[in-house]
């Protein structure tokens, strides 16, 4: 449990530092003006089933690749995720702020001491992209099924936040 929170604390503390400076990483620039939020490439970090990192990259105003690379101190385990995810900005509308709507597919595998597992999830979930900062702030669940090393229903999600490179 130590090792869980210290790892948590360590990582929010960098991400704050990071979010905090303007930054320009191989020519992106954190000020990226409007909406940063909702293009260009996200990394940040996830907190839920599992925590980890979470990196996006907008491939069009709706579309988007996600993937995740995960860790459980409680089982030793490691797992990887990648996600193709489709986002609705129309449903929930409010000033100088976005709250997409998104789902999607998403293949996924883990790795620990009891041997490989691997699955399909449905990713469900909501995003906030305020205006002037290069953030987003979501919240995901995603059922689904393992079909590695057995057939079985699984889960995962967290709440999570991602810094933009536009």
């Amino acid at each position: 449990m130590r090792k869980k929170l210290l790892m948590t604390v360590i990582a929010l503390f960098a991400f704050v530092t990071i979010v905090s400076a303007d930054v320009s990483i191989a020519g992106h620039s954190a000020a990226g003006g409007a909406y940063a939020g909702s293009r260009g490439l996200g990394l940040g970090i996830v907190l839920g089933v599992v925590n980890g990192l979470s990196v996006k990259n907008w491939t069009s105003g709706n579309t988007a690749f996600q993937f995740d690379a995960t860790w459980d101190l409680n089982y030793g385990g490691v797992g990887f995720g990648a996600a193709y995810l489709i986002h609705d900005f129309s449903i929930i509308r409010a000033d100088d702020n976005k709250f997409p709507l998104y789902f999607g597919i998403k293949g996924w595998a883990a790795l620990a001491h009891g041997g490989l597992a691997a699955g399909i999830q449905v990713p469900l979930g909501i995003a906030w992209i305020p205006r002037d900062a290069p953030i987003d702030v979501f919240l995901q669940i995603e059922p689904g099924i393992s079909v590695v090393p057995a057939v079985r229903f699984t889960g995962g999600g967290g709440l999570g936040i991602r810094f933009w490179f536009n």
